[in-house]
């Protein structure tokens, strides 16, 4: 996390929860607490009004009057938020999820019409499904952790992705794909690909990639490679086209 960055999320985690301690935001952000007070310094010269209590359990908090600063969020921040809408709608019975999604239009409907249809762009290439049956949770293992970072940036920046892949039968092949979209079945979750070696469709589990690393080949995402990979498969809400 850059330093603009890590402002930024000291800036929503004071609005969401109005006080911290120098040590929640420390463990929130990942940074000592002498980089979150220099942090602190630099909003406040920055012209964000942040008041600090001092003595033992002290923290800071946006002053009572000062105004706010505008609600940012990028575009893998809304397309989370989206998925969770549309998760939570899977969940039936969930407190509050019936609501969920008009929040998230207001959102939506704040952002300029340009980012709104890049946005629906990238949703439309996620396929939520229902949650995995108990078989495939137990069959399921640890992710590679520098998957998600490395899914995330192709995904978006529409760029090609590299890995290591083990099949059901222990076979490992090395893969170069296209990841024009997911398929989630919480908790398990799928790319759907183009496999650029083999010019074929293909679906690859997450658990069962290891090494991944993108490579400079820029794609077209197709939303109909999407659906027609999803369309057959029971319970899943393909994208619309």
């Amino acid at each position: 996390m850059d330093r603009t960055d890590r402002t930024d999320a000291l800036v929503s985690h004071l609005r969401a929860n109005h006080f911290a301690t120098m040590t929640e935001l420390a463990e929130e952000l990942g940074v000592s607490v002498r980089t979150v007070r220099r942090d602190i310094a630099d909003l406040r010269l920055r012209g964000l009004d942040i008041e600090g209590e001092r003595g033992r359990g002290g923290g800071v908090r946006f002053a009572r009057l000062a105004p706010l600063p505008p609600l940012q969020l990028d575009e893998s921040q809304v397309v989370g938020l989206w998925l969770s809408v549309q998760l939570a709608r899977r969940a039936t019975g969930l407190p509050f999820s019936e609501d969920s999604g008009a929040g998230l239009n207001k959102v939506l409907a704040a952002l300029p019409e340009a980012r709104r249809q890049k946005l629906r762009q990238l949703y439309g290439r996620i396929a939520v499904g229902a949650p995995a049956s108990p078989r495939l949770r137990d069959s399921a293992g640890e992710m590679c952790p520098s998957l998600i970072d490395a899914f995330e940036r192709c995904f978006s920046q529409e760029t090609c992705l590299s890995f290591t892949y083990r099949d059901r039968f222990e076979n490992m092949t090395q893969r170069r794909i296209e990841p024009h979209g997911i398929l989630v079945q919480p908790p398990v979750w799928y790319i759907l690909a183009i496999d650029v070696d083999k010019s074929a469709q293909r679906m690859f589990r997450m658990d069962r990639i290891s090494n991944p690393r993108p490579f400079s080949r820029p794609f077209v995402p197709s939303r109909a490679v999407v659906h027609e990979m999803v369309e057959e498969i029971p319970g899943v809400s393909a994208p619309k086209l």
